[in-house]
């Protein structure tokens, strides 16, 4: 049997409306509809060249649809700015790689989740989380992504860049309920540290929506600022004369963006509307507010990799099992390996998070 939900799926996630996807494979529109609705059955030829255009092997399309796999913060925050093609496009991804992650995680013990949920006020969720992932009060935070993957957090990366979706993240069931946070690439290193810990506080307070979209965003950049830089130590840190070089120095030690660094400095009270103001309009001048200097290094999510890595050892099985074509493999990996490092060892030593094998598996994977 052919599911039109995931011809509908793969055309989606390679970003192709069902008139583009119908011009390549030359057919029409309609044809796509109707066979995505299962009201017509594509002939082996055409359902040969969807997949060829998609990226995905026949086979994919003839696995049954995953249902369980919610929009999350998707579902309002990125509406403001986004189309829907974006969000649909995005959600796609993550729910391809969710997919796979569940029929990896069989046969592995996952890390335990250490992911408070509060209804307290965003400063306070955000000391709570803190305290419950074992990170000092006062201190920055260097391994953001390693922090939450120990913690028992799902981050997914996706190979895909969206002017105006930095992640999102959502509550799905995988084996047991998992908070997951879904990164886009393309994004700087302090960009995507801010925009993870607004996640991480829709994920923590937010599980139902309560008021305005504006209110709920609201508080997930209050949690952000609290949970990456901590009143406390900001006020300790952040000392007059405030200048921009002062503050690019706090970026090198905090790795959040200097405009984020003004922002908390004003929220605080540590400098003046006018002082406020000033800097951005120095940072204007400079061409910083796109650009900024001090690059901090985007942080690669280590967790998938590393389930590939002990369940199938390289790209080629990978690709296999998942029903995609080497290449969309390639793809779908790309953003935890680096441009030069695509063998994927079966082996591996790491410090950041930790997937084990039952003891009956062990003769075919070394955790040394």
């Amino acid at each position: 049997m052919i599911y039109g939900e995931r011809i509908r799926q793969a055309r989606e996630l390679t970003g192709f409306t069902q008139s583009q996807l119908a011009d390549r494979i030359g057919a029409n529109q309609s044809f796509i509809a109707h066979i995505e609705q299962e009201r017509r059955v594509p002939s082996p030829a055409l359902l040969d060249a969807i997949a060829k255009q998609t990226g995905f092997l026949v086979s994919f399309f003839e696995q049954p649809p995953l249902e369980n796999f919610p929009l999350g913060s998707l579902s309002f925050r990125a509406r403001k700015s986004s189309t829907a093609r974006e969000e649909t496009q995005a959600y796609q991804y993550a729910k391809t790689v969710f997919e796979q992650v569940g029929i990896m995680a069989h046969g592995l013990q996952m890390p335990p989740l250490r992911l408070p949920k509060t209804q307290e006020k965003p400063s306070t969720a955000a000391k709570i989380t803190r305290s419950e992932l074992g990170l000092s009060p006062n201190m920055p935070i260097n391994n953001l992504v390693g922090t939450l993957e120990k913690a028992g957090v799902l981050v997914f990366s996706l190979p895909l860049t969206l002017e105006k979706i930095d992640a999102f993240s959502t509550w799905a069931h995988l084996i047991s309920e998992r908070p997951i946070i879904t990164v886009l690439s393309g994004k700087p290193g302090d960009r995507l540290r801010f925009s993870i810990s607004h996640e991480l506080g829709h994920l923590v307070m937010h599980q139902a929506i309560r008021g305005r979209v504006s209110t709920v965003e609201n508080e997930a950049d209050q949690f952000a600022a609290e949970f990456l830089l901590p009143s406390e130590a900001m006020r300790q840190e952040i000392v007059p004369p405030v200048t921009l070089t002062s503050i690019a120095a706090l970026k090198s030690r905090w790795k959040v963006s200097m405009q984020a660094l003004i922002r908390r400095a004003y929220s605080l009270g540590v400098i003046s509307n006018r002082q406020y103001r000033y800097l951005f309009e120095q940072m204007s001048s400079r061409r910083w507010r796109k650009e900024e200097p001090v690059a901090i290094q985007v942080e690669r999510p280590q967790g998938v990799r590393k389930m590939i890595e002990l369940q199938y050892g390289g790209v080629q099985e990978y690709a296999t099992r998942m029903w995609l074509t080497t290449e969309k493999a390639i793809q779908f990996i790309s953003p935890y390996v680096d441009k030069d490092d695509l063998r994927m060892s079966p082996y591996y030593n790491s410090n950041t998070v930790s997937y084990k094998i039952p003891t009956t598996q062990l003769q075919n994977h070394s955790l040394n």
